[in-house]
């Protein structure tokens, strides 16, 4: 929760500089939950997209990921927290950044784990597909992380996205396939979807559902997606 008060904290220091450009930070909030193999995980996702220039932006995001009753570390939470800065121009955009992710115990049975991280991303755009890539220096020990994915997102209209990635994950190469909707009745404001993952390893497979919540103005979900991420 303490990253999540720091990311809070930080976006809201950044308002006044964002502001004064005229444009906002936009605010997203994800809640999720699956199974993974056998394991009830859940998550939760804060991200603050906050505007510099017409070419530059930044990026504030907490991922939180919470496990129970796995095999070898029973009941933990992974938590990641990342700064990312982006270049954009019309058709692409480049990212980088640093990050920290943690490995916490419930309990205490086992001593946090935490490990930095230097993150590196860049994406396509062609009409109605994205081609985006994205690597992160993760350390071997974290066995949930993904070190590298590479995929497409198509947008079939104004308010699907469908997305398959290949992930480089630590037991080898996995998939992700996910899809969400964002109806126009709730102002293009509110997108819920699917999530399935495959891979090695007790994490593997998931299946899972996912509510974002967006607290900006109205947009469809490809030009949300290549605004800010």
């Amino acid at each position: 929760m303490k990253h999540l008060y720091f990311a809070a904290l930080l976006g809201g220091a950044l308002v006044s500089t964002a502001h004064a450009d005229g444009e906002l930070p936009n605010f997203e909030l994800a809640l999720g939950g699956g199974i993974a193999k056998t394991e009830p995980a859940f998550n939760i996702d804060l991200t603050i997209n906050i505007p510099i220039t017409e070419r530059f932006s930044s990026q504030i995001n907490l991922d939180s990921d919470y496990v129970f009753n796995d095999t070898v570390y029973e009941d933990y939470s992974m938590s990641e927290f990342n700064a990312i800065g982006f270049y954009r121009r019309d058709d692409w955009r480049l990212g980088v950044g640093l990050g920290l992710l943690e490995k916490k115990s419930r309990d205490d049975s086992f001593t946090t784990e935490r490990v930095g991280i230097a993150r590196f991303l860049a994406s396509y755009y062609w009409q109605d597909v994205t081609l985006d890539w994205q690597y992160a220096n993760y350390n071997d020990e974290f066995d949930r992380a993904v070190s590298m994915e590479l995929g497409a997102i198509w947008y079939p209209d104004a308010i699907r996205r469908i997305a398959l990635y290949a992930e480089d994950q630590v037991k080898g190469t996995g998939w992700r396939l996910e899809s969400f909707i964002q109806p126009e009745k709730r102002r293009n404001q509110l997108a819920y979807g699917a999530i399935l993952r495959t891979g090695e390893g007790d994490s593997f497979p998931y299946v899972g559902l996912e509510v974002r919540y967006f607290f900006d103005r109205t947009m469809t979900v490809k030009q949300r997606d290549r605004s800010f991420h």
